[in-house]
């Protein structure tokens, strides 16, 4: 019985040891020449878009002992050997890729240590930008274009994805070339200029969110206004020959921005012509041309003269302005024919189409 155990045992070694033979020969092509080491691998890496570069970050942890980063593309045709010194822990680096065509990347990205092991590979992918998608960009359209006693005024519609700046270059009031650059989030801007100010703009790009280069549309151009409509909000009329303050409201509706409302003439008993109105227009104005509309559907009104002056007395010292007569409509337009300028407004209504009746809606100036 001892000779069986025996026996059977000896059976078991030699069972084994052929099992373990089998089992190291499946390893042995792999350790051939030795136990292979990697060195630390790239923990991440990002490309952020420019034109015709690329910006690489690179992350790593404990990559103290990296040597060198190689980067590789298009299909192993180009390369990049980036040498190292990180820090213990979680460092970073941060290199440029120049000179690369307008295109989609696919980049191959491995460590190299200083006893030259190499890490596993990491791969990753960029695009870059150029002339192709300059190209495409679109100017923001401009929604409206004014002109006020202080500034040119530009509105815009929405801006277009990737758009984050805008651009306007014009000559100032004092001659000086100025260009004014504000966010895609504003939609309106004043500049500087003129009445009759060409202007130009454009629209600033960036292709991705963090890129490092900006890319801007062509050149447009347009056009100020000619003239602009002189703020009323502080004009006063001051007085007048006479009125029907009961019938359209009064010296105070000249200015009130109602077309439906007018200064009569008055009436029962009726006052002789010529009738006449002062308005303070609160300081010196330097006006362009005047326009007066007369009472909707009512064609007594016939000429008017316009004067100015530094003194509100209906007696004292007035410069013809600009004279004119209605005939069809509503509305006549008289220009400021004598340069004059002044502090207030006389309006001088000699004669009628019904004598002695006469009446006025509004009275608007334009500067330039």
């Amino acid at each position: 019985m001892k000779y069986i155990l025996h026996a059977f045992s000896y059976l078991c070694i030699l069972t084994m040891a052929a099992s373990c033979d089998k089992f190291t020969d499946i390893h042995k092509p792999f350790i051939e020449g030795g136990e292979i080491i990697y060195a630390v691998k790239p923990d991440s890496v990002v490309f952020i878009a420019g034109k015709e570069r690329l910006l690489m970050r690179l992350w790593m942890e404990n990559g103290q002992n990296i040597k060198n980063i190689i980067v590789s593309w298009n299909g192993g045709a180009d390369s990049l050997i980036i040498p190292m010194k990180l820090k213990t822990g979680r460092d970073s680096i941060e290199t440029l890729l120049p000179n690369l065509v307008e295109k989609a990347y696919s980049f191959n990205i491995y460590a190299v240590d200083g006893f030259g092991h190499r890490s596993l590979t990491y791969t990753q992918f960029g695009t870059t930008f150029g002339d192709a998608y300059a190209g495409s960009l679109q100017n923001r359209r401009l929604k409206k274009i004014s002109l006020t006693e202080t500034e040119g005024l530009l509105e815009w519609f929405a801006p277009a994805e990737g758009m984050i700046l805008n651009e306007v270059k014009f000559i100032n009031r004092r001659g000086t070339d100025t260009t004014v650059r504000f966010a895609s989030s504003s939609f309106s801007v004043g500049i500087d200029a003129p009445g009759g100010t060409t202007f130009q703009y454009r629209s600033l790009y960036i292709p991705q969110s963090e890129a490092i280069d900006t890319f801007a549309s062509a050149w447009a151009s347009d056009k100020l206004p000619d003239f602009y409509t002189i703020d009323r909000s502080a004009w006063e009329a001051l007085s007048v020959s006479d009125e029907t303050a009961s019938d359209g409201g009064g010296k105070d509706a000249l200015i009130d921005g109602d077309l439906g409302s007018y200064w009569h003439s008055q009436w029962g008993p009726d006052i002789a012509l010529p009738h006449w109105a002062i308005i303070d227009l609160s300081t010196v104005k330097n006006i362009a041309y005047f326009t007066v509309y007369r009472r909707k559907n009512n064609t007594n009104s016939k000429s008017v003269q316009l004067f100015l002056g530094n003194s509100s007395d209906p007696n004292g010292t007035w410069t013809l302005a600009g004279q004119g007569a209605f005939t069809s409509g509503d509305l006549l337009k008289i220009d400021n024919t004598a340069n004059a300028s002044g502090r207030y407004l006389k309006i001088y209504l000699a004669d009628s189409n019904n004598p002695p009746f006469t009446s006025i809606a509004e009275i608007y100036a334009y500067g330039k």
